[in-house]
């Protein structure tokens, strides 16, 4: 079982098709953490070999802007190992995986990266995979999806695909119970649960956005895909501690060491009653913000 999850928090991800050069010359100026070349939907057949082509140019461009570059690869076996040959070069940060169903996808396609690796002098295991939930069929297996590899940094749920497999549309009354399931199969694996309730296709503006936003972090969400620019500042500020923040964590992190030291379990403490769930989560807010070691 996996139970690795990255002190650094990559919290927006930011599709473009990978053979738009225009979008991928302008992501490299925009804030997303993460810009994910889209090998899949967003490249229509016809150029697919043209995106393949350019591929570890714009990862290297994407990496010198700061940027963690990853590819998202097409579903079919045969279409996906074309993809990863060309995407497994220097720089590349993260693969998404599109449609996974079974453990066994996740630990075939994760053998085959590790030799591309190899074969390219990178270290094995530094190409990590982000996995897309799509199908009603995934569910019963998510927490051994989530589970699978070691390479595997976190899990979402594709709104769009998955209403459509369910024969329904991507509400957010459809989207809540299967959003949660892979939210807890990520944190029961210690792998990142990338997501929000609603569907990706249709967000809005920006401050509807930052509600949905809001909801996923009190949820337990740690990070958010989105297809359009202008919601990645939204995503950085929902997933960014404040400063107030941080030190109302500080605060209470030392108020309840103390009381702890002189044999008192829970204490009151600006108002508030604190007890070890409510310390250890101000403790993973300051881990989160970088304020201490993992």
């Amino acid at each position: 079982m996996s139970t690795h999850i990255s002190t650094h928090l990559r919290r927006s991800f930011l599709f473009v098709p990978a053979d738009n050069e225009r979008l991928i010359a302008s992501a490299l100026a925009k804030s997303a953490d993460v810009v994910i070349l889209d090998l899949e939907d967003g490249t229509h057949p016809s150029r697919k070999d043209q995106a393949r082509a350019t591929l570890s140019h714009h990862i290297t461009q994407l990496a010198q802007a700061g940027k963690a570059p990853a590819v998202r690869i097409n579903a079919d076996l045969n279409t996906a190992v074309t993809d990863l040959r060309c995407a497994v070069v220097p720089g590349l940060a993260v693969v998404l995986l599109p449609k996974v169903e079974h453990p066994r996808d996740v630990q075939l396609l994760s053998g085959l990266v590790a030799d591309l690796e190899k074969a390219a002098g990178m270290p094995v295991g530094g190409v990590r995979f982000l996995l897309q939930i799509e199908s009603c069929l995934a569910l019963p297996r998510l927490h051994e999806i989530a589970a699978a590899d070691a390479r595997t940094m976190g899990m979402m749920l594709g709104s769009e695909d998955f209403s459509l497999d369910c024969g329904g549309l991507p509400t957010p009354e459809a989207l809540m119970a299967p959003s949660l399931m892979v939210l807890h199969a990520a944190r029961a694996a210690g792998i990142a649960p990338i997501g929000f309730v609603a569907s990706i296709a249709d967000l809005g503006e920006v401050s509807e956005f930052s509600k949905v936003l809001a909801q996923a972090r009190t949820l337990g969400f740690r990070g958010a895909v989105v297809v359009h620019p202008k919601f990645v500042d939204a995503i950085n500020d929902c997933y960014t501690a404040t400063p107030e923040q941080i030190s109302r964590a500080r605060d209470l992190v030392a108020a309840f060491e103390a009381a702890m030291a002189q044999g008192q379990g829970a204490i009151k403490h600006q108002g508030q009653m604190i007890d070890k769930p409510v310390y250890q989560r101000a403790l993973r807010l300051l881990r989160e913000a970088g304020e201490l070691s993992a």
